[in-house]
């Protein structure tokens, strides 16, 4: 041990005999709290007992807020098909599955695509124009009693073919952006 190693030791030695002579005179006092009393008579100059309080920690930095920078309003889409153009058709090399080509327009495929689209496109409005009309007839009773329950399996049915030619065209837009 070197020297200041013992008179630390030594010191140590006296300030808890001082804690457990001030524990004696006030029996509320924690070990703890005798011991930094005890430590500050130790330190004092005057040997006057000074109250030691909490030591108050520091608050920590306040961090500045990273400004954001506001992302460019997306334009919305036309509804208008034929005037996407294609630019080229790439791989979508950020995606984790590197063999996913994206169209990034319709022009190469204006053919069969587009007519597709128009197809699609007139077929779901033909159908929800059937549809209405039959709602219609159905509501105004222009069937006769007979006729009721059969149109109503009709208009069931347009139904359903309405909603697999919406998603038909959905899916062959996904494709084409």
């Amino acid at each position: 041990m070197t020297a200041k190693q013992k008179a630390a030791r030594e010191r140590f030695k006296k300030v808890v005999a001082e804690a457990g002579k001030l524990r004696k005179k006030n029996p509320k006092l924690t070990q703890a709290q005798a011991v930094k009393q005890a430590f500050a008579i130790s330190y004092s100059k005057a040997g006057e007992v000074k109250k030691v309080g909490s030591v108050k920690k520091k608050a920590a930095p306040k961090k500045k807020a990273a400004l954001k920078k506001a992302a460019p309003k997306k334009k919305a889409a036309s509804k208008k098909v034929a005037s996407k153009r294609i630019t080229d058709i790439h791989k979508d090399s950020k995606s984790h599955n590197v063999n996913i080509r994206v169209v990034s327009g319709i022009e190469k495929y204006s053919n069969s695509v587009l007519d597709e689209l128009n197809f699609l496109s007139n077929k779901i409005s033909n159908m929800e124009i059937l549809r209405d009309r039959i709602q219609m007839n159905i509501k105004y009773k222009r069937y006769s009693v007979d006729d009721i329950p059969e149109a109503k399996k009709q208009l069931k049915g347009y139904n359903e073919y309405i909603k697999s030619l919406k998603t038909n065209l959905r899916n062959l837009k996904k494709h084409i952006k």
